[in-house]
Order: C-alpha cells, then structure tokens, then sequence
C-alpha cells in the first residue's frame, strides 16, 4: 500500500505525511511551552487565574496542529506531482489541501476513519473553530468551497493508494504519540481569541517544521516512534531560532543606566516609566520630542522581561529612516539585558534590509540571503527573523516600522503569525498622533488583540490630543471624547495608566529640556525659488537647514532652484552628489540617503552649512538637529514633530540661528480664500468631486494651524503643547471654528467629518477582528494590496532582472512606486518583470511597459520627453 506524502521532491525522496504532521506538532509544543506564550494561551483561554492549560487541553492542541495537513490524504492531493503517463488509468484531478478540508468533512468515511465525530462529541464545540485556526496555517483562513465533498474520485482508492486507509493511520499515530489528549479532560475553550492565537502559533510552526535543509530531513520509511525524534527536532529548531526563551527572565541582565544608553542617570520621566506597575497593560508616554523616550521605552522592556511578563520587543516608528536610525540606539541598550548567545540580536524589521545585531546581508531570491559576515550555519539560523518580513515580529528584539505591527490587525496573509508572534512582546509605538484617523483606528484594533491575550503596549507620543487618547484607551469599547477645556488642563508630560477601558494619568516631572521657537510664516508655499534662496543665505553662514514638504514634487522643485543657483554643493551628498530624501528612490538609495542624513544631521554632526531637503520621511523619530527650519504648512501635531528636528541638541549655532527659527510656508491670500484654492495642494486639501486627496485634508485643522501661528508667534516647547495640540485638532474646536466661519467653511467641516467616519469604518472592514469567531464570514480578500496599513494608493514593488546603476553610482535592483505616477494604468505582471533600467549621462530612464520615468538624483518622475505629458 502506497503511504501519504506531506512533503515530496520526488519519487524516492519525500517525507510521509504522518511525519511532516509530527514535526509540526512537536514545533507547535516546544512553542507553547515557553512561559510568556503559554500565559498567552491561558489568558485567551479565559482564565481567571491565569494558571497555564491542563495537561490535556495542551495534548488536545498538539493533536488539532498535528492534524493541521489532515487533508494531503485525498487523492488528488497526493497524484499532483505524478506524470500521469506512469498512471495505471485516468488519474485523480489534482488538488490542494487547504479548502479540500471542507471536502473531507463531508466524507463520512475520511471522518469516521479520523475520528473527528468522535472528538467533536467529547472535546466541545470549540474544537471546529481550532481545526479551521490549525488550516489557517498558509496565511489566510480557508474558505469553504462549493460542491460539498468535491469530486468522488479524490476519495477512492488508486494506484495502490487509498486515503481512508491513510486517513486510519493519522489517527492512530494521534492517538499513539499524544496519548494524554484522549483522556477525560475538560472541553476545549471555546473563545475567539484563543482561536486566532492558537491559528498564528500553528502557522509559525509549520514554518519552522517545514525546513528540511537545517532541521527536520525527509523520512519515507514508517516509523511508529519518529514522534521522539520530531520532538528532538523540534526543540532544537525552536533554540536555534531564539524562540525558546523559557530561562530569559533569569538571565536578563541589570539596567546599568550607564552602560546602556552612555548616560549619568536616569531623568525623571524614564524613571517613572521604568517603575510603572508591571500589571498595568497598556502606558500612554506622552512628552515632547528630544525628552528620552526611548531609552525609558527600553527600561519598561528591561522590568517586564525580567518579571517574566514578556520575553520580546517590538519598537514601531512612522518610517524608515527612523526604523533605521533608531535600531543602533536599541540594539546597544538591549544588549546588557538579553542572554549572552542572543545579546545581539535586535532585527531591523525593514523589508528589503537584512539586519541582525551589526550583521547585515542582502536576498538573493527565494529564501536566500548571502550575509556579509560569512557566518556558520548556527548564526545563519539564528538570524532566520530578519530574513523574512512575516517573521520579523518573532525576533527577540526588533525595530521597525508601525506597518509591519499593524499588519498583525489586518486581514492580510500572515496576520496570524504575526499577531501570535507579537503577542510575547512588549509593543512600543514611537509617534503617535492625532491626524491619521484611519491609523489610530488600526492601532486600536492592534492593541484590543494584542492586550486580550494579556500582551503588554506602551504608546509615545509628543503630539498626542485628548479624543486619539481617549480611542486608543477603550480598546473595542465606545469611546467618550473629553471636553476640550478638561483636555487642555490634562498634564503634560503625564503618563496614563490604562486598564480595563479606564485610565490615569499620572504627571511626569518636565525634564528641563525646553525652547522657545519663533514662528515666522512666509507666503511662499508655491515659491520653491525664495525657500531654495532662504535656505541657501542660511547654509552659506554655516547653518545646517532642514526644509520639509508636504509633497514629493514640492521637496524636488526647491533642490532644482537650488541647483539651478549655483547650490548644489550645499545640498544633501550622496557620494557627491548633491539630492533630497523623500520615498520615491530604489530602495538601495535609499539606504544610502538614510545614511547621508545621519552624517549631515546626525549626532555629532559636522561643520559647515548643508540644505536637507526632504518629505514626511524626516519629520518623525529622528535623532537629528537642525539650526534652522523651513517646513510647509501642515496640522499643529505634525508641525510640533517637525519642530522637534530643531535645535534637538545642545550643538554650536551660527550667530543668526541662536534661537529655535521655523519658517512656516503658508499660501498667498489667506483666510478669505482658503477654500478657493489657495490652501488647495502642496499636499493640502481636497477638491470639491475630487476623489483624490492632499496628504492633510482637514483644512480646518490646517487653518487653525495658521491661526495659531499668528495668535503666538513664539511656541514654548513642550509647555505649550498640550493648547496648541487640543486648539487645532480637537473636535469641539474644529465644529466651533467651522461655525465661527460660516459659509463653505461649515459645509467643508461636515465633509470632513465624514470622510473621518468612512475612513474609520474602512479600517475596521479592513481589520482583524480577534472577537470574530473563527467561521465561513472571517474571510480575507484574495490580494492584500486591497488591504492597506495606510491610506493611499499603493503602486508595483518589484525587482529589476539586472541591476543597474543610479544616480549615486552604485547599482540598484528593488522599486516600490506609486500608483498614482501611472495615472490609473498599472502595468501588468508581466510588464513588471520585464521593467529595465537604462543609464546615460543625464540619467536614467526605468521602462515599464509603455510607462517611462526618469531616475536621477531627485529621485523617480515621469518622463516627459518619452511620453510627451506633464509631471
């Protein structure tokens, strides 16, 4: 009789399916045997007191993932890989093995040979929910199909191989290798959330039992005792990856303050966070820019590990660049306090980098990656979590952007996974601000899954108002707004101590680190010759200036005006070349301008002048400082962000930038025509029957913004921020302007209003709701680029057949652009892997299909001489 395969090469060389079963389970074991996740399952359980499951209840679960592949056992699964010429007779349709579960189920003689009425009858009712968690295991949560048990013939006996004898094996192998499961024992929990955790940690099990080459090698011959050898297998797979972090607490090192972030001692804000009661859940952080949040982020992380209340970190920022930048920071402060073989493994959770500790490497297609370090094969394994973007989040420390943690809320393949891996964590988010309604949405969905199961969040923000505070509080619960007098009086800097929907907010002594910023607007938001000029007089007197716009285009207008000036020298170097930071470069490049902003901007930071021209990648978690500061006009939190890049440090100042200066780039005309057309653009505004948008479109927020520039033309930071933030973005202020105005103002404020309402009921149709039971309605869109971790349209990300060289002279390979640069004619697939790169003297041009840009050293724009249109 011809056995089961579960993994196959090729005739003579593939694993029985009963094996491959094994591996997984013996993964899923070694897994939740670990304190912090096992106190993740007993809560998801719904345990009062928290004790971890029943010895029978954990047995029930191993036997559920080991049965995670149960439907490879149809024939049409198992003779997909045949040539059907060396088939005695018309062979099976080929099948899968994921939806073909639901097939099975309505076989009453698979079932019965399996024993799943059995189970169903004595384990409860929570047993169909796990076995629906356990076939989640690709990704995406199965859809049952139509046509009730599929085609007769997947069933029947054929060519020696018969899936009702194969059927009879798995569970006697069940019942042989996990024993304990089919004792008396108490009925399975039957709780949504222990569901959706129970489907992330299958899923991340059958990722590591699947790896042949390092762990688990191929076994065709019957081996009633493999389970021995599968649970070897397996906890040594689980070690080598770092997963296994059962001893952590123990082993954590002490906080030497010192030592750890090269300072004297502690200030009192990191101080109170690092004393924090360790069984409060979710802490709100909320002080200016510059004040040290992360290092009291970090020593929240050093009092949990050591409690035994997480053995992970996660550190979420709003880019790149400061994912980047920021990972350094946190990987030397983790170092004292993570086991000596694990010391340096912080991740940079960036896809397209592969970053562990100071080891770096680069893909090379499929699973590969070529490390620069040349490590063994235990350092290779060991930096499996920085190999993939799905397994970033399973690293013992990470720093990356909030989109790879929100992609555990949304349903998007791998959400599980990345929820259930998250779940050990400590989930730091770095910049939280009010403006992104759609974002704080997600994030609220993220922190009601992740704080369910008992995980531990702390959320920093300098800019954060009273009604993002009061939705990021009450989790899945309604939340209340507070009126906007109470918002102004709360304290600031404070921390909020949030638990069970309600919180505290405890003041925080102010550390002392104030300034007085002079804000000075300029009618010059569509003048990038007088921006360019201003900043140029600036840099010549030896000032490092930052300039920030709203939009990619507007960033590249200003550094032609400076290059057109004779300027350029003046600019941002990227190996000599003068250029701007903002997304639209290869990905290589944009490694290389990340490192050019540090060295310009950075701490130290050199003599001399230098114009920093960029977007909304340098406004947020940035450790750089800047004299002086040009910046669009933009709502109040984002332009507090912004401000912090200035004066940040105690640095020598020429004699012109003594004091904090911001230039605010406001439009010509004000108040009056607002809504006409002169706050229209420059990443501002919606246009009436647009469906496009600006980057900020709440242009009451926008003008309220203004308003406060001209109320107070000096901003005492951080004093101020609380009035400034509530004054221009709180709800009860914004209707009470609108109605102060009249007019379109009023009509343009119930506009808003609902595009903030759809765009929160967006989210929550795009969010993974852990509340929902696991059942036929928890589908997931086939495309995940339907689902998205922020607004806006997303284009193509793909690799070039053959690098080529950039604008900065080393090659580049990886795009992601967006859609709105191919005015709604996205290239087809094929387009996409055909796309080239043709270097010439005056730059280059990247073809795609009968799309054609340009590529130099202001990064990627239509090519108007190719195509004939405007950019």
């Amino acid at each position: 009789m011809r056995s089961a395969w579960g993994k196959y090469e090729d005739e003579g060389l593939y694993h029985r399916l009963e094996h491959h079963c094994a591996d997984v389970a013996g993964c899923f074991e070694a897994l939740i045997t670990d304190d912090v996740l096992a106190a993740r399952f007993a809560r998801a359980s719904g345990s009062a007191t928290g004790d971890r499951l029943d010895p029978v209840t954990f047995s029930r679960l191993a036997v559920i993932a080991f049965l995670h592949d149960f439907a490879k056992l149809n024939a049409g699964f198992q003779f997909k890989v045949r040539d059907p010429a060396t088939l005695p007779g018309k062979p099976p349709p080929r099948m899968s093995h994921v939806a073909e579960a639901f097939y099975c189920i309505e076989q009453p003689d698979i079932c019965e040979r399996l024993g799943l009425y059995d189970l169903l009858d004595e384990w409860g009712e929570g047993l169909d929910a796990l076995l629906r968690g356990a076939l989640t295991h690709h990704g995406r949560p199965p859809r049952r199909p139509h046509g009730g048990g599929g085609p007769r013939a997947i069933w029947e006996p054929f060519a020696g191989y018969d899936p009702a004898a194969s059927a009879s094996l798995l569970r006697r192998r069940a019942e042989d290798w996990f024993p304990e499961a089919f004792r008396p024992g108490p009925p399975l929990p039957d709780r949504p959330a222990f569901a959706h955790l129970f489907a992330g940690v299958v899923a991340l099990a059958d990722q590591i039992g699947s790896d042949r080459d390092r762990h688990f090698p191929f076994e065709p011959n019957d081996d009633p005792a493999y389970i021995k050898r599968a649970r070897r297998q397996a906890r040594e797979a689980i070690a080598a990856r770092g997963l296994r972090r059962i001893r952590w607490p123990a082993a954590a090192g002490g906080t030497d303050f010192r030592a750890m972030f090269d300072h004297t001692a502690p200030r009192p804000l990191q101080a109170t966070v690092a004393d924090a009661p360790l069984d409060v859940p979710l802490l709100i952080l909320e002080s200016e820019t510059g004040s040290g949040k992360t290092e009291a982020a970090v020593l929240r992380f050093a009092a949990l590990l050591r409690a035994g209340s997480v053995d992970g970190l996660y550190f979420a920022v709003p880019t790149r660049a400061a994912a980047k930048q920021l990972h350094e920071r946190v990987r030397l402060a983790v170092r004292a306090l993570l086991p000596d073989r694990w010391a340096d493994a912080t991740a940079l959770a960036i896809p397209g980098y592969c970053v562990m500790g100071e080891a770096s490497g680069r893909p090379e297609g499929g699973f590969q990656v070529y490390w620069d370090d040349g490590p063994d094969e235990a350092d290779r394994v060991a930096r499996w979590s920085a190999e993939s973007a799905r397994h970033f989040l399973s690293a013992p420390a990470a720093v990356g952007t909030i989109d790879q943690a929100l992609l555990g809320a949304l349903k998007v393949k791998w959400a599980h996974l990345r929820g259930a891996a998250l779940s050990r964590s400590l989930l730091v988010v770095d910049e939280v601000h009010a403006s992104d309604t759609y974002m704080t949405e997600l994030l609220a969905t993220l922190l009601g899954g992740h704080l369910a199961v008992g995980g531990h969040a702390l959320l920093m923000s300098a800019t954060l108002g009273g009604a993002a505070r009061a939705r990021l509080v009450a989790g899945s619960a309604r939340p209340g707004t507070p009126a906007v007098d109470a918002a102004e009086r709360e304290p600031y800097p404070s921390l909020t101590l949030a638990r069970d929907g309600g919180a505290v907010l405890q003041p925080i002594a102010a550390t002392g680190m104030r300034k007085a910023v002079s804000m000075e607007p300029q009618p010059w938001l569509a003048d990038s010759a007088s921006i360019a000029a201003a900043a140029r007089t600036a840099a010549e007197r030896g000032a490092k200036v930052l300039v920030i716009r709203n939009t990619v285009a507007s960033a590249q207008a200003v550094l032609d005006e400076l290059l057109r000036d004779g300027g350029g020298e003046l600019a941002l170097q990227v190996n000599g070349v003068g250029t701007l930071h903002h997304g639209r470069f290869a990905v290589e490049d944009r490694k290389l301008l990340d490192d050019a902003v540090q060295q310009a901007l950075g701490k130290p930071r050199p003599c001399g002048g230098r114009v920093v021209i960029g977007t909304q990648t340098l406004e947020q978690s940035l450790d750089i400082d800047a004299d002086l500061l040009l910046t669009d006009l933009c709502p109040v939190d984002v332009l507090l962000q912004r401000i912090g890049r200035l004066h940040r440090h105690e640095n020598a100042r020429p004699p012109a930038c003594g004091q904090p200066r911001c230039v605010v780039l406001v439009p010509e005309g004000g108040l009056e025509r607002g809504l006409d057309g002169s706050l229209m653009g420059h990443g501002l505004g919606t246009r009436p029957g647009s469906q496009a948008g600006g980057i900020y479109r709440n242009l009451l927020g926008v003008e309220s913004t203004r308003c406060l520039i001209d109320e107070h033309p000096v901003w005492r930071v951080p004093d101020m921020n609380r009035v400034l933030v509530e004054r221009a973005t709180h709800p009860q202020v914004l209707e009470e302007f609108a109605e102060r105005l009249g007019g379109v103002w009023r009509d343009h404020e119930v506009h808003n209003f609902g595009v903030g309402a759809a765009e929160a009921q967006l989210a929550r149709r795009h969010s993974l709701d852990r509340d929902h039971a696991f059942d036929d309605e928890l589908a997931f869109p086939d495309l995940d680029e339907a689902v998205r971790t922020r607004l806006g349209e997303d284009g193509p990300r793909f690799e070039l057949a053959k690098a080529a060289p950039g604008p900065f002279g080393s090659n580049v390979r990886t795009f992601n652009l967006p859609a709105h640069l191919f005015r709604g004619a996205l290239p087809s697939r094929e387009e996409i892997e055909a796309a080239s790169l043709e270097w010439s003297p005056d730059g280059g041009t990247l073809r795609i299909g009968t799309h054609a840009f340009r590529y130099d050293r202001t990064g990627i724009h239509r090519d108007t001489s190719a195509d004939g249109s405007s950019v």
